[in-house]
Order: C-alpha cells, then sequence, then structure tokens
C-alpha cells in the first residue's frame, strides 16, 4: 500500500486503520491523493452516510469503520497499518504513540519486534516526561501485544508498568501486577523475573504488604545463585521488610555485612538499597547522626549514578531527622527539598510524605484546623493506591487535633491503634488519658509498663516513653515515673517525634521528663527539665506545648507547695490561659480556668496534718507534745514542722504561729 489509494471502498478501508476520528492532513499523506481529490473522494462518503467531514476533521459514522476494518481481513489490516506505520514516521516521527500502535496492527507484517521496539520508544519517551501514567498505558498495551504473541517479554513489561503504577501512587495495583508476574515466573522457573517482582514495591509499611513482598523475596534468594548483584539487592529488600514487620530492627550486623558486599560488587543500585537497609535498621534516636550520614551518602550516590528516581528516600530521611532532633529552619528546608522533588519527578509517594509532613509541622504549630486540611490532602493521595499505614497516620494526626482543641471520648473505630506488639496498649491509653478516660488509660497503662522497653531501637521508641510519661502523669504513677524519666533522659533536646515518617509531633521530650521528675519529687530536675522544655518548644514554634508546658510547670510548682513559688505558678497559669484561648485549645482551657479558679480561691499549700500541726504549734505546743497529741512519733511530728515551714518560707515556730492567726482572719486555711 505504498501508492496512491484506489477505489472508494479502498479508501475508506486504508484510513479505517487511524481510529474512528482523524484529520484530514493526515488521510492526504496516507491514502496519497492529491488534496483536492481526497477531499472530493470524501465528500462522496459522506453523502452514502460513511463518515461525517467538519474543520479539518474526519469522524466515521456509527458503525462504519469497524465495517470497513473488518473487511480489509487480517493481512490487509496488518498491511495497511504497515502503511499508516511508515507514513506517520515521514510525517509525524514525534507521534511515537500512534507509530507504535500501527506497529502492533502490523506484526504479521513487519515482526514482533518492531512493534515492541517502537512501544520502548514511546514509553521511555512518556518516562522521561515524568509522565508515570502514560508510561504505564504504554508498557500494558506492549504487555498485550507480547502475550498476544505467547513472547516471554510480556512479564518484563508488566514489571516495568508496575513501576510506572509505583511512582503514580497507585500501590496496591503494582503489588498485584508483581504478584501477577512472580506467580509466571515461578511456574517458568525465571529466577531473575521473580527477583524482579520482589523489589518493585519499596517503602511502604503496611504490614500485608510486608508479608507479601518478604515471600517473593524468599523465594527469589532461592532462585537467584548465580548474581550476587541482584541476591544483594533481595538480600537489601528482606532486611527492610523484617525491620517493618516487626518494628524494632534487629538485623544490624546483618545488615552491615549487606552493605559491606555491596560496596565490594560496585554497583551503583546495590549500594543504595544496601544503604536503605541500614538506614532502616539504624531507626532508633540513638542513631540519628548515623542516619544523617547515610542519607548524605545515598543522595551523593544518586547524583553520581544517575539514581533520580531513589533521591525521594534521602530527602524524606532528612525531613524525619530535623523533626525528631527539632532543628529549624533546617527541617522547613528538608520539606520544602522533598515537596520540589514529588513535584519535579511526579512522584506520588514522595508528595504523600512531604504534604504529612507539612501537616504534622502544622499540628506542632498549634495550627490545629490547618494541620487536618493538609492531612486529608495527604490522605486522599494515598488513599489511590490503598496504603494502609497512610490511614493509620493520618488517623493519629487527627485525633491529635481533636483532642486538643475539642476533647471528649474517643472517636469509634479506634481499634486499628491495638494493632502490633503488646507495648502499643500505651498509646491507646494515652488517648484515654488525654480524652479523661482515666479508668480505661489505667487499664491499658498496666498492660503496657511490663513491656516499656520492647520497642527500643525502633522509629518509635521515644514516641512509646513519652505516651508512657503522658499517661503515668494523668494517672499519678510515681512507681513508674523514675523508669519513664531513665527512658527519656538521653534524648531530652529531641521532640517527641517518629524517625520514620511524621503523624503529629508531641513537642520537647523535656516537658514530659519535668512531668516524671514532679512525680519523683526530685525538684531540681523539675526546674532544669521544663525550663528546657520551654525553650525547646519555643525555638521550635510548638505553641501548644508552650502552654501545656506552662501549666505542667505551674502544677509541679503548687504540688512542691513553697509560698514562694506561688506567685510564679499563678503567672504561669494565667500565661497557659492566654496561650490555650489564642489556639482554641478548648479542654486545655477548661483545665487551666479550674486550675486558676483553685488557686484564687486560696487553697492553702499544706495538707489536712499539717494544717492540724500548725494550730498546735500557735497554741505553743513543743513537737514532743505534738506528737502525744497526734498519736505521732517525735521524729514525724519534727517532719511535719519542719514541711510546713518550708512550703510557707518561714523561718521559725513564732513565724508559723503568725501565719495561722493571719490565715485564720482571711479564710487562707480553707482546703478544697
Amino acid at each position: 500500500m505504498d501508492g496512491k489509494v484506489g477505489g472508494a471502498s479502498e479508501l475508506i478501508g486504508a484510513l479505517s486503520v487511524l481510529g474512528e476520528r482523524f484529520d484530514v492532513q493526515l488521510a492526504v499523506e496516507i491514502s496519497g491523493l492529491a488534496p483536492a481529490d481526497l477531499l472530493q473522494a470524501l465528500d462522496s462518503a459522506q453523502g452514502n452516510g460513511l463518515l461525517a467531514v467538519e474543520r479539518g476533521d474526519v469522524r466515521f459514522a456509527p458503525g462504519a469503520r469497524d465495517r470497513a476494518y473488518d473487511a480489509l481481513g487480517s493481512h490487509g489490516q496488518a498491511t495497511a497499518h504497515s502503511h499508516a506505520a511508515a507514513t506517520l514516521e515521514r510525517v509525524r516521527p514525534n507521534d511515537l504513540v500512534g507509530i507504535a500502535e500501527h506497529r502492533a496492527g502490523a506484526v504479521a507484517v513487519l515482526g514482533l519486534d518492531s512493534a515492541l521496539g517502537a512501544f520502548d520508544d514511546a514509553a521511555y519517551a512518556a518516562e522521561r516526561a515524568i509522565d508515570w501514567e502514560r508510561a504505564a498505558r504504554l508498557w500494558e498495551r506492549a504487555g498485550e501485544v507480547a502475550a498476544r504473541e505467547h513472547d516471554r517479554r510480556a512479564g518484563q513489561l508488566a514489571i516495568r508498568r508496575a513501576r510506572c503504577l509505583f511512582r503514580t501512587g497507585l500501590f496496591a495495583d503494582a503489588l498485584t501486577i508483581c504478584r501477577q508476574v512472580a506467580s509466571e515466573a515461578r511456574a517458568a522457573g525465571d529466577g531473575r523475573l521473580l527477583a524482579d517482582a520482589a523489589l518493585v514495591v519499596r517503602g511502604i509499611a503496611d504490614q500485608d504488604t510486608c508479608a507479601v513482598l518478604l515471600d517473593l523475596c524468599r523465594d527469589a534468594l532461592r532462585a537467584v545463585v548465580d548474581d550476587e548483584v541482584l541476591r544483594s539487592r533481595l538480600q537489601s529488600q528482606v532486611l527492610m521488610l523484617m525491620s517493618d514487620l516487626s518494628r524494632v530492627p534487629t538485623e544490624g550486623t546483618e545488615a552491615q555485612e549487606n552493605l559491606r558486599a555491596a560496596e565490594a560488587l560496585g554497583d551503583a543500585n546495590a549500594l543504595v538499597e544496601a544503604l536503605h537497609a541500614m538506614h532502616v535498621v539504624s531507626a532508633g534516636p540513638v542513631n540519628a547522626v548515623r542516619r544523617l550520614e547515610i542519607a548524605d551518602r545515598v543522595e551523593r550516590l544518586c547524583h553520581e549514578a544517575g539514581l533520580e528516581d531513589d533521591l525521594a528516600w534521602p530527602l524524606g530521611w532528612r525531613v524525619d531527622h530535623y523533626f525528631q532532633l527539632g532543628q529549624r529552619p533546617a527541617l522547613d528546608n528538608a520539606i520544602a527539598r522533598l515537596e520540589e522533588y514529588a513535584d519535579r519527578r511526579n512522584d506520588a509517594l514522595a508528595r504523600w510524605r512531604g504534604t504529612m509532613a507539612r501537616a504534622a509541622l502544622a499540628q506542632h504549630e498549634g495550627r490545629f484546623d490547618e494541620a487536618v486540611r493538609i492531612g486529608t490532602e495527604a490522605l486522599a493521595l494515598a488513599a489511590r493506591g490503598n496504603h494502609q499505614a497512610a490511614d493509620f497516620t493520618y488517623r493519629i494526626l487527627v485525633s491529635s487535633c481533636r483532642l486538643k482543641t475539642a476533647g471528649g471520648p474517643l472517636e469509634p473505630g479506634f481499634a486499628f491503634i491495638h494493632g502490633g506488639p503488646d507495648v502499643f496498649h500505651v498509646f491507646p491509653a494515652m488517648l484515654a488519658a488525654e480524652a479523661g478516660d482515666l479508668e480505661t488509660a489505667s487499664v491499658l497503662f498496666g498492660l503496657a509498663l511490663p513491656l516499656m522497653d520492647d520497642l527500643e531501637g525502633s522509629d518509635l521508641q521515644v514516641q512509646t516513653h513519652v505516651a508512657f510519661a503522658v499517661v503515668a502523669w494523668a494517672l499519678d504513677r510515681a512507681d513508674a515515673a523514675r523508669a519513664i524519666y531513665s527512658a527519656l533522659e538521653p534524648f531530652a533536646d529531641q521532640l517527641g517525634a517518629s524517625a520514620s515518617g511524621q503523624a503529629a509531633s508531641l513537642g520537647s521530650v523535656s516537658r514530659y521528663l519535668g512531668q516524671m521528675a514532679t512525680l519523683m519529687g526530685d525538684w531540681d530536675r523539675v526546674e532544669t527539665d521544663f525550663a528546657r522544655a520551654m525553650r525547646r518548644n519555643l525555638e521550635t514554634g510548638a505553641r501548644a506545648e508552650v502552654a501545656e508546658t506552662r501549666l505542667d510547670w505551674a502544677r509541679a510548682l503548687l504540688r512542691r507547695g513553697l509560698a514562694r513559688d506561688r506567685e510564679r505558678a499563678g503567672a504561669m497559669l494565667e500565661a497557659a490561659a492566654r496561650g490555650a484561648a489564642e489556639l482554641g485549645m478548648m479542654p486545655l482551657q477548661g483545665v487551666v480556668a479550674a486550675s486558676l479558679a483553685e488557686f484564687r480561691g486560696g487553697r492553702s499549700p499544706l495538707t489536712d496534718r499539717e494544717l492540724e500541726v500548725v494550730g498546735l504549734v500557735a497554741d505553743g505546743l513543743t513537737n514532743k507534745e505534738i506528737a502525744t497529741g497526734l498519736g505521732l512519733s517525735v521524729r514525724t511530728a519534727e517532719n511535719h514542722v519542719l514541711n510546713v515551714m518550708n512550703k510557707l518560707g518561714l523561718d521559725n515556730r513564732a513565724q508559723v504561729a503568725a501565719w495561722f492567726v493571719r490565715a485564720g482572719s482571711t479564710g487562707d486555711r480553707a482546703r478544697r
């Protein structure tokens, strides 16, 4: 069909390969007719009801194109498609998709390699344009053509499609394709294809996804025995998956050995993935500096080796690092870089991580409505790919914001947070405590406390111990305070944020150290820890945590009961009230208002027993006489008198007696 098209039926048949609609100029090139002759022929066909010509476009009448195309027969169709492909290559060489489709229709004439080569050109062009969805469709079409010809390349083409789907955020679809390809690879004994299927999806911490991928990796490792690079990459994936499944990385030695092996191989992909595995197993808070060093190294490798698609990992790790350490403006810069990369590379997973980090930062700064709005955007991004861990993260964010602004009982459906190790009971215990359900908090706290260190070395280590502190503070569990303090003390300058992806910030760790020091009665540490908490929360913009820290510090001062602390405590309560009002933190407003009312009502800093002792001192009784009158030992009576003087800031018994007389005239002795 290299010359001019002859009769009307031959013309309609030749044009039918162009589809239901095409432009007149292309029809001129396909037919080989002069434009005037073609238009005359098209007018005739239009008069016969076969097609319509309008504004330079030709559109077949319903059913006309199919009848004309079927009339060509299989050989005629292949020949016509071959001619159309050659014409497009000559007059429209940039129409790579059109060329590929016509070569696919001409396999019987041009061969399968011609069609698959054209699809390669079109799909790779789409990938270079960062149009992952278009590339995925083209790889899908190429796979269909290969499968129709029973060609083994269909499996690799499906893997390429899965990689593009992963980039678009269709994680579940990508995994489904990988499982299908893996099944076919097992049946065919193709270990390399099985390995490729196991390596497409990465960095998705959903438990079901991790379990599926781990099975694929182990099968691939058994099948691939002579390719050390592929085995290294599979081993890195196994290490990451095992850490995600266990929540507590324990494969540090294996990861180090795997990294040394990858370094010896000299393959950039294997080395980047081995470093990724090392980063995952180094998730604990003590490894913060090490993780940043790994991020630096991976970023350099990606630039040197042109591994642009892997840059998302070190950029995301920087966000985690600076959030955990509370380093601003480094954190703001890291989020901006991740978001810029996500836009430039059209990377859905990076976009979700950047958006979620932005939401967590808004929550950290007390912009709760904005945090929920941004978090909802992040959830919509993740929902396309059925990313279950993203839903978990979103619900933590929303629950945190709601408890800060509305309080009240937990919404239904919070069973999601009970998954994972038994120590996770502390998280619903924390939510219950913050919602005022102390009975539930107490039960769950009792279940979790014996397992407090089970997440040591994980990305949630600090957050877990902070949760224990929150519940212990709410329940007044002085018996647990020392162990919790010891667990948190090494991270006093950090924030209560995950080392692996953000959901919500709990502010400065030092605030919770101050709480535990209060329960322990260690007043020097109380001052040091709350002062540090205020500084760190102010430095990082945690306005809500500033208000809450002021409330905690005021309560600690009042708990100590020294008269000289009352003015400071009152000032802190008033500042906390202003902060809560500015941020719309209704639950905190209520608590602070009650504390202020109690404070302004003149509540005595003394216990009931101490008030009795003061009355007897005012009556002129000695310590021995007080002990006899109250049925105490002399030493206990002495201690009561000393405590009274310390709390009231007095130096002798005469001042105690004078305070009693003055307090009696003003009503300041009144208790609750």
